[in-house]
């Protein structure tokens, strides 16, 4: 795979994870919802800083892993694989629960203090979420190559940092306007499948690449 195609598929499998409704998603629009655009801006360039650095963690962390050896870069190129088809599958079974089910069973509305500092909060909700470090760790014990050079690592970091950027700070504007918000309710159920069905067909996609 070249490196162009490395940063292309890794931007693709963040952008499916972001697109379906999760933790950040509901914090930033419901502070869009209720007026205080400012502090979901906030809230959204802190995820950001966040994302970036989970994703800087991730890559040295399987740099590390990656040179020790063949049998076990393979192993954790399968067990990578094995969580997006997973990550993809708790996608696909969201998007058969009605909205209020799922924020109830999962806990996904976090309500910030009046007086809290935006940014501060929003870091310490990204830094303290397990899943990225397990999202993250799987994206790249698929995509990245053995050896990568430090130009793709630091390249990959940026897209990251603009992609969380972009995406969130979009949701902070976006959804001050509560029609908007209603009518991505309305799609979040076909969001969540497609976006489960494709990491599910990536996640296989890498597997049976590595075995081949």
């Amino acid at each position: 795979m070249s490196y162009a195609s490395t940063l292309g598929l890794i931007a693709a499998l963040y952008l499916l994870a972001a697109a379906s409704p999760g933790p950040n998603f509901f914090i930033i629009s419901q502070l869009a919802l209720d007026g205080q655009t400012g502090k979901a801006r906030g809230v959204a360039a802190a995820i950001a800083l966040g994302s970036t650095i989970w994703a800087a963690s991730a890559i040295a962390g399987m740099a590390t892993l990656l040179a020790h050896g063949s049998s076990l870069a393979t192993a954790i190129r399968w067990l990578g694989a094995a969580y997006l088809v997973w990550y993809g599958a708790r996608l696909l079974l969201d998007a058969t629960k009605p909205a209020i089910e799922q924020v109830a069973e999962t806990g996904k509305v976090t309500v910030l203090p009046e007086r809290g500092n935006a940014f501060r909060i929003g870091l310490f909700t990204s830094l303290t979420n397990p899943k990225a470090a397990a999202f993250w760790t799987g994206v790249f014990a698929t995509t990245l190559p053995a050896h990568a050079p430090l130009w793709l690592n630091v390249a990959i970091c940026a897209m990251i940092a603009l992609l969380s950027a972009a995406w969130h700070l979009a949701i902070a504007t976006v959804f001050s306007r509560p029609r908007v918000q209603r009518a991505y309710g309305r799609a979040r159920r076909p969001i969540s499948a497609v976006c489960g069905s494709a990491l599910v067909a990536l996640g296989l996609r890498q597997g049976f690449v590595q075995a081949a």
